[in-house]
This record gives structure tokens, C-alpha cells and sequence, in this order.
């Protein structure tokens, strides 16, 4: 509903790309923003709307796609809202310069930040204390909270680095040098809680970065994971999804890092299950002898490659979950997915509160006969 005068960056085929250069009408569902760093800071894309507004902005987003590039007429559920859209954030990744702060858009300069809205209020703390650090060796750090708990992951060339003032506000430093992460301080994990299960995190492990969603999306995919089965996890990083869900399960886990493979079998020493197995290959290899009912899948933002299409589909499960962060790529998969499968619902999760990012589960029903 707003009317605005543009400069227009880029033609394409089909769209014009344009940036608003003055505003002659604004709508009345625009808010001021409560950062002061919004109109130039990279991370959130939405805070001018209320949060109400932005989940309805992503439920658009996700039917739209879904009807445009589908085709066909697919169930898309309510979206799952988060209970705190402040302060969700377990992990940041502060750039580091001339200053300690944020990429501005479409841009290498950093915005200097005291505060970020979106952040754990345990990393908005320690950004006083890093400002302390001798930051001209430094590339960037990483925050990352869980439970009580704060690690802090400093990348820089000078193995010498002063981190005493960091010493009381954190439990667990590492420096990372050349891709090798060296402990410095404190305990080597920090773990996370999901349920009943127990997880450690790692100075690069994958993890979700929004406890309170992940928690709605794990529980949903657990509906949907009938007892006495067998479950194949692909791109199962360190093991969340497939621990989740092994209740009375045979699971077996797959993914290509093999440092998250070993967190995976820490995770899965942690909480003393017999019933889940984990092995370091891509996703598209052939899995021999494990014939899988359901099969889970949580690609990145590329979506799945054809091979592994491929081999989901000669597996033939009775079901597929997918877990996709990008709406986009999870219809181009469906699309293919669809010639021998039924896509039965699709819920949007709103895991990254703030920012025009929405995650889909999607669940699809072989046509064939069940196994």
C-alpha cells in the first residue's frame, strides 16, 4: 500500500531491481524500528513491520510460491510463530575490522554495534568485553550461547592473543587458525537441551540458532515418525533431528562433514542409544541393505541435488520429511519429488524472526504401495 519513488540497480528478464530512494505515501502497518542499526545493517530485513504483521508477510511469501511454481493444490498450514522474536539468536558472527560489528548491505564496510536485538542477551553482553581484544589480528568472532553458557570462537593469525578480559564472562574460548581450533579457555563444549535429549555443541558444529522453534519443528517432525520403523536422516550434521526421533526407531544418520559426524556419535554416546548409527558420505550416495520407511532430509539452502532425488526415489520410502530453508529450492525439489510422491501438508516455521527467512516442513506420502 505504499507509494515511492525508486532508483532503479538492475533489469532483469522478468523483474526490475530497485532501491526506495523516498517515500510519498508510507503504509499504516509500517512501524518504526526499534534497532538503530536497521536501515544499514545486513541481519534483519522486517523490523518495520509488527510481528504480527511479519508473519503474515512470510505466510504470504510461502502460499504464493507454493501456487506459483507448484501448481497444484497443496495444503500450506497456519505458520508456527516464535515466543520471544528478540533475543533468539544462540549464535553471531561479529566482523571484524577497523571495528567490531556487522557487514552493511550488499557491502564489505562494517557497522559498528553495541547492542543487537535479535542476539542472546549473554553475546549482547560480552560485546564490551570484546572491544577490548587487540582486534587489529583479528578476522572474526563467533558467539554462541546454550543453556547458561557462552563460547566464544576468536579467528586471527596471532596465537598470542591477550584474552584475559574475556576470562570472566566466558566458559569456553577457542582461537581458530588456519581452519584448526585451538582451546584457550575453559571448557571444550557448551551442550543444549531438546526435550529429553542432551546435545554438545562444538566450535563448529551446526546447530539451529532458535532453541524455542526448533523445539516446535523437531516435535512436529516426531508426530509425523511412526514407532517400529526405519528412518534414514540425510544431512543429519550432528545428529539433532535423528536423535529426536529414534523412539523405538532404527535411525541412521548421513552427512559429508565428517568433524559433524563425530559430534554425531558424541551426541548419540551422551544419551546411551543402542538404536541410531551415524556414517561420514554425501547424501546422494546409495544406502546398501537399510531399505528406509521414512526418510528425512534438511538440505542447506541449495536444496537437494538430483542424485539424491534420485536415490530417495529408488529407496522408495512410504514417506519423505523435508526440512527446507528456503522456499524456492523446496518447490524446484517438489516438483520432481511429486511424480511419485504426494505432498501432503506444508507448515512454515518462523525460526528466524525478524528477517525474511521462513523454514517449511513438508511432508509427502509415496502413491505406491506401503511398505
Amino acid at each position: 500500500g505504499e507509494i515511492v519513488e525508486v532508483c532503479i540497480k538492475n533489469e532483469k528478464k522478468n523483474y526490475i531491481e530497485a532501491t526506495v530512494s523516498s517515500y510519498i505515501k508510507k503504509s499504516k502497518d509500517r512501524i518504526e524500528s526499534p534497532c538503530p542499526y536497521y536501515d544499514k545493517c545486513g541481519g534483519c530485513d522486517l523490523l518495520h513491520l509488527s510481528y504480527e504483521n511479519q508473519l503474515k508477510f512470510k505466510q504470504d511469501k510461502v502460499n504464493n510460491i507454493i501456487k506459483k511454481y507448484l501448481n497444484k493444490d497443496i495444503k500450506v498450514n497456519d505458520i508456527i510463530k516464535c515466543d520471544n522474536n528478540f533475543n533468539y539468536r544462540n549464535k553471531t558472527t561479529f566482523q571484524v575490522k577497523d571495528n567490531i560489528g556487522f557487514f552493511k548491505k550488499n557491502t564489505h564496510d562494517i557497522i559498528k554495534i553495541d547492542k543487537c536485538l535479535i542476539s542472546n542477551e549473554r553475546i549482547n553482553d560480552a560485546i564490551k568485553y570484546l572491544n577490548e581484544l587487540d582486534i587489529k589480528c583479528i578476522n572474526q568472532i563467533i558467539c554462541r550461547t546454550s543453556l547458561d553458557k557462552l563460547m566464544i570462537v576468536i579467528d586471527t593469525d596471532n596465537l598470542n592473543l591477550n584474552i584475559e578480559c574475556l576470562k570472566g564472562i566466558a566458559d569456553s574460548i577457542y582461537i581458530k587458525n588456519n581452519g584448526n581450533f585451538i582451546l584457550v579457555y575453559g571448557d571444550e563444549s557448551i551442550y543444549e537441551v531438546l526435550g529429553e535429549y542432551k546435545y554438545l555443541i562444538s566450535p563448529d558444529s551446526f546447530f539451529q540458532v532458535n532453541i524455542n522453534t526448533c523445539m516446535k519443528l523437531y516435535s512436529k517432525i516426531k508426530d509425523y515418525v511412526v514407532a517400529n520403523k526405519k528412518v534414514l536422516d540425510l544431512y543429519c550434521g550432528t545428529g539433532a533431528i535423528g536423535i529426536f526421533v529414534n523412539d523405538n526407531n532404527e535411525v541412521l544418520g548421513v552427512e559429508l562433514n565428517k568433524f559433524a559426524i563425530e559430534d554425531a556419535n558424541k551426541n548419540k554416546e551422551l544419551n546411551n542409544l543402542k538404536n541410531v548409527d551415524f556414517i561420514c558420505g554425501d547424501s546422494a550416495i546409495d544406502i546398501k541393505d537399510f531399505n528406509p520407511n521414512i526418510v528425512i532430509v534438511d538440505p542447506p539452502r541449495s536444496g537437494l541435488s538430483k542424485k539424491t532425488i534420485d536415490n530417495i526415489i529408488k529407496m522408495s520410502p512410504n514417506k519423505i520429511i523435508y526440512v527446507s530453508c528456503d522456499p524456492m529450492t523446496l518447490v524446484r525439489d517438489l516438483n520432481v519429488l511429486s511424480e511419485k510422491y504426494n505432498i501432503d501438508e506444508v507448515t512454515p516455521f518462523d525460526m528466524f524472526p525478524n528477517t525474511m527467512h521462513v523454514e517449511c516442513l513438508t511432508i509427502l506420502s509415496c502413491k505406491d504401495v506401503i511398505k
